[in-house]
């Protein structure tokens, strides 16, 4: 017999190659002859390309011993590397399974059954449509030393044996691979009758192909696969269903809300009623007749360089509490999802306020108030500020420029930490309104190049943000002056590294807030720069802001007035939990941020084991749970005590 060897490189593998001719010497005492030896990567993609280069030539040889291949006694090492060969043999050996076999199979059965063949028939029917496959025989060559096993089975006509390392097996490669030609020759000639040609005939039912097969349920199918095919069908239901649904809101109705704006757009910029174009007007002035036919609740019209801000803005004077009729409405009056640009309620003077706050929903694509977000995140993006530091505003009195002053994020949410009411649209006084510009400065993002004073007038955008739940990115800009350029020096734009965020963003990302104080304080502390007014109204007074007065009635039936009360900073609380030795929970408490939390009445108990009784020593203090900053598990202290009987033991 033909013999050529494989030696598998790696590490504290022997190189066959080098005792090539001893070996041959060895096998040829006892019947074989060896090819040729060679050197192979131990990967299973090069072993089967090797073989299959074998098997393809002429002169294959009769086997093929793969030795310095295994390094387990047990069969874990050879499963895992030549599982892949194995299967492969099997792969060559087995014919497809016919496209159209279940097809046929059905077609054959239902015949029968329509014209009520016999038995006899029936068994005929499936004996021609029982499907066998071959499967690898593989034998143990049992020990070939130190208690390593080898392997032997058949691939493509060759006889393949695969041995252990020698030097983890301890014997001389070349008797080991001798051993094993003979011990495979051995195995293949005894077997032959039971597995010919080292492979068994193995019946087995071929996969169900096609759609209808594999999903839908069909007479004969058993209770298990009944059930797997409805849960398969409910379950692409539910997909299909929720891809319709990401399709509509995603795509259909971003696609509709583009059209609708485009169509305004087009009317808003057009030169005359013919004109029909897209393109703007080269003064840029918008049609105001045309859009006020349209709708009469169009206020102002918004631009934005570089997003997709182009949209008229609404103002629904009727609107009295926060859900506000354009928030879900488009500029036909039409519900809307995606809503339009409109006033909040809160300001009651409309454009001829000191502050107007306008509102829009975020939209994914970036539409509506959307691409606000491009402005940053918990980090400022000031390379988009440096090219967008500006935004214009036209209302039917007149054109406006506005330079951004402010891009910040902040909360709704009182837990989160006090909340700051940038919804003001009228003032008290100018040291009011310098006291609100104040406010917004100090939390923006940015420290933006642009002066203020107590004769400007603001505009504040406002849209929903993820920073943290139920956030908004606001941006508040001034009008341009009369006579002022509409430029901003953003060479002098810097981001604000002492921003002032909600609570919330120091309890997650550490740091301490900065102190807010007021307008009048920080001026003659020499911390506003951006100040270039005549600081005239330094001696005005600001009335501090309370809740609305309310009216009740005491238990005598009278109606009483209750005086409104000053308004409390939002408290931000923590969870601080007090555990058991075995994890479980004694006490949990939401305790308000710099409090002291309650330890529990509960003593914690600590069962005895075998050596020792445990003791309550108090609650470990790593964690200073009498001022709490954070969310804190608290655990307890136990002494551990010996039992008598084993200290005095000697």
């Amino acid at each position: 017999m033909d013999v050529e060897i494989f030696s598998l490189t790696g590490k504290n593998s022997a190189d066959l190659s080098q005792t090539s001719g001893e070996i041959a010497k060895k096998l040829e005492q006892n019947g074989f002859s060896v090819t040729k030896v060679k050197s192979v990567s131990p990967s299973y993609s090069k072993i089967i390309s090797a073989l299959n280069e074998l098997a393809k030539s002429e002169k294959a040889p009769d086997q093929v011993v793969i030795a310095e291949a295994l390094t387990t006694k047990d069969s874990t090492s050879f499963r895992k590397k030549f599982a892949e060969v194995v299967a492969a043999s099997e792969k060559y050996e087995n014919t497809p399974v016919p496209k159209d076999y279940w097809r046929k199979r059905n077609l054959d059965f239902l015949n029968a059954k329509k014209r009520k063949a016999d038995k006899e028939e029936m068994e005929q029917l499936k004996d021609k449509y029982r499907m066998f496959r071959k499967k690898s025989r593989v034998f143990s060559l049992k020990d070939m030393g130190s208690g390593y096993r080898g392997y032997c089975f058949m691939y493509r006509g060759i006889q393949v044996a695969v041995l252990p390392k020698s030097s983890l097996a301890g014997e001389n490669p070349e008797d080991m691979v001798c051993l094993a030609c003979i011990r495979t020759r051995s195995n293949f000639e005894n077997s032959q009758e039971d597995y010919p040609n080292g492979f068994s005939n193995q019946e087995f039912v071929p996969a169900k192909t096609g759609f209808v097969n594999n999903y839908i349920p069909l007479r004969g199918d058993g209770a298990k696969e009944v059930t797997r095919k409805c849960v398969v069908m409910v379950s692409f239901l539910v997909f299909l269903t929720a891809l319709s649904l990401l399709f509509y809101n995603m795509i259909y109705l971003s696609l509709r809300n583009a059209e609708l704006n485009g169509e305004i757009q087009r009317i808003a910029h057009s030169v005359d009623d013919s004109d029909t174009t897209p393109a703007k007007k080269k003064d840029d002035t918008i049609n105001w007749d045309k859009l006020l036919k349209i709708n009469d609740e169009i206020v102002g019209w918004i631009q934005m360089k570089d997003t997709h801000i182009d949209y008229p803005v609404l103002w629904h004077k009727a609107d009295s509490t926060p859900q506000q009729y354009y928030l879900n409405h488009n500029y036909k009056n039409e519900w809307d999802g995606f809503g339009s640009v409109f006033v909040d309620y809160r300001s009651t003077k409309g454009t001829d306020g000191k502050n107007l706050v306008l509102h829009s929903h975020h939209i994914q694509d970036g539409s509506m108030f959307g691409d606000l977000m491009k402005f940053g995140g918990t980090t400022g993006d000031l390379d988009f500020y440096k090219e967008v530091p500006t935004f214009r505003f036209d209302t039917p009195k007149g054109k406006g420029t506005y330079k951004i002053i402010s891009v910040f994020k902040t909360n709704t949410l009182t837990a989160h930490g006090e909340f700051f009411n940038y919804m003001i649209s009228d003032f008290e006084n100018d040291k009011d309104f310098m006291n609100y510009v104040y406010n917004v400065r100090i939390r923006s993002l940015f420290n933006c190049p642009v002066d203020v004073n107590e004769d400007d007038e603001l505009v504040t955008l406002s849209t929903c943000s993820y920073e943290f739940t139920n956030f908004r990115t606001v941006i508040v800009a001034r009008k341009v002056r009369a006579g002022e350029s509409t430029k901003v020096d953003v060479k002098k734009a810097s981001l604000n590294k002492n921003a002032v965020w909600p609570q919330v963003y120091y309890s997650s990302y550490g740091g301490t807030r900065p102190t807010v104080t007021d307008f009048d304080t920080a001026y003659k502390k020499g911390q506003i720069t951006w100040y270039d007014g005549d600081y005239g109204f330094k001696n005005q007074k600001v009335t501090p802001k309370t809740t609305e007065s309310t009216t009740a009635t005491d238990k005598k039936g009278q109606t009483v007035t209750k005086k409104p009360q000053p308004t409390t900073q939002a408290k931000v609380y923590c969870n601080v939990t007090f555990i058991n030795y075995d994890g479980s929970v004694l006490s949990k408490q939401k305790v308000e941020y710099g409090k002291s939390a309650v330890v529990p009445k509960t003593i914690p108990k600590k069962p005895s084991d075998e050596y020792y009784d445990y003791t309550f020593e108090g609650w470990d203090t790593t964690y200073d749970y009498t001022k709490v900053t954070a969310n804190l598990s608290i655990a307890p202290k136990f002494k551990a005590t010996l039992k008598p009987e084993y200290a005095n033991a000697q």
